[in-house]
């Protein structure tokens, strides 16, 4: 996965009073020390995560209600590991990629019992999981 940089430039400032040609001071930040994605470790994913992922991939307009959302974070199941079992149902791998190295468990099971493995269909969420559950850290390298 390729991180994505972002620059960040001041505006033209004169580099000495005998100068006259303006030069701009640019530094790259990663995406991951900007604290944008891949920032975040297991224990920053919060109620408003779930909630926010679950609105966004469409779960709340086909199914009309939180209450699958609900009944999954009674159940005592982190937030990382309910966004892990909704992005392997919907076979979101850039998301489940993102959350693995942030320290999801792929060996979570939701509420219907099932594992991230058994939710995913796509071969290549389906490789990544096999190689996150082989070396029991999260993304493989």
């Amino acid at each position: 996965m390729r991180s994505v940089v972002l620059a960040s430039c001041a505006a033209p400032t004169i580099i000495s009073r005998a100068s006259t040609r303006p030069s701009r001071h640019c530094s790259s930040v990663a995406a991951e020390d900007a604290g944008i994605v891949g920032s975040q470790g297991r224990d920053d994913y919060t109620y408003d995560d779930v909630e926010q992922y679950f609105n966004y991939m469409g779960f709340l307009a086909t199914e009309g209600t939180y209450d699958r959302m609900e009944a999954m974070l009674k159940s005592g199941l982190h937030c990382i590991d309910i966004i892990l079992l909704l992005a392997c149902s919907e076979n979101d791998t850039p998301k489940v990629q993102e959350i693995l190295k942030a320290g999801a468990d792929p060996t979570v099971r939701g509420i219907d019992g099932k594992a991230p493995l058994e939710l995913a269909t796509k071969p290549e969420l389906v490789k990544l999981l096999k190689e996150s559950l082989a070396t029991k850290k999260g993304v493989a390298v």
